[in-house]
């Protein structure tokens, strides 16, 4: 990058770990730059992963310039990302409000509303929950991970059966964690032949990862799996 360009400075102060230094320079050129360089220098935090400062520089600037249509994309992501690593760390309160902002700014983005379902569905909320990962569907109708996590609301929410045929589309797409989940929907539903089966297809398509999900979930002595330790048929496959 020219020296003159006015990210410049912030990137030299990025590169020299002068983060805080980094951070004031980037807030003062936010207030009041042009599209092009706030994107630019949007960019210069991204590409290093500070999540956090750059969501809330985008805050920062839409907090002085309001909102400006070139710079929603932009602004929705990095509060998505913020979002992401929150939901990862379990922090589902703070993530919601940040997913809640970026589908102002971008409403029709897929990704955004399928989040957003998913924190719904970690706080309990199922009924926002299905209506958002409904929404997502309408606009990615084969998406194996979408109708896996519209198997996942149906399911927490209590609509068992209902989640069969959610789990059996993500999984027969590739997806091993929605045989999981469809082990544990056919278990509880004592459809024991079926959950047989699955395993079996589990263990033949992802041997590895597969293995390793069923000697966790048969550690767990709450798992609905637990039922097959009864059946003749299913110990040698978890042995």
């Amino acid at each position: 990058m020219d020296f003159d360009h006015p990210v410049a400075a912030v990137i030299l102060a990025l590169d020299a770990h002068e983060v805080p230094h980094a951070r004031l320079l980037a807030r003062e050129l936010a207030a009041d730059c042009d599209s092009q360089t706030m994107l630019v220098l949007g960019e210069a935090f991204a590409e290093r992963g500070l999540v956090s400062l750059l969501a809330d520089l985008w805050q920062f600037r839409r907090a002085r310039q309001g909102p400006v249509e070139v710079e929603a994309e932009a602004y929705a992501l990095a509060l998505n990302a913020l979002a992401v690593e929150h939901m990862r760390e379990m922090r589902f309160d703070e993530a919601r409000p940040l997913l809640l902002k970026a589908l102002e700014a971008l409403p029709q983005n897929t990704a955004l509303i399928q989040n957003l379902a998913s924190c719904c569905l970690e706080l309990g909320e199922f009924q926002a929950a299905l209506d958002g990962v409904n929404e997502a569907l309408s606009r990615a109708p084969r998406d194996p991970a979408l109708h896996e996590l519209r198997g996942r609301v149906l399911y927490q929410s209590g609509d068992v059966e209902l989640s069969v045929p959610e789990f059996t589309q993500a999984f027969d797409a590739g997806r091993a964690s929605a045989g999981l989940w469809l082990l544990r929907a056919l278990c509880l539903d004592a459809r024991i032949d079926e959950a047989i089966e699955d395993i079996e297809k589990l263990l033949a398509e992802h041997p590895e990862r597969g293995k390793a999900m069923l000697d966790l979930e048969f550690s767990d002595p709450g798992s609905p799996l637990q039922i097959l330790r009864d059946d003749e048929r299913a110990r040698p496959l978890f042995e």
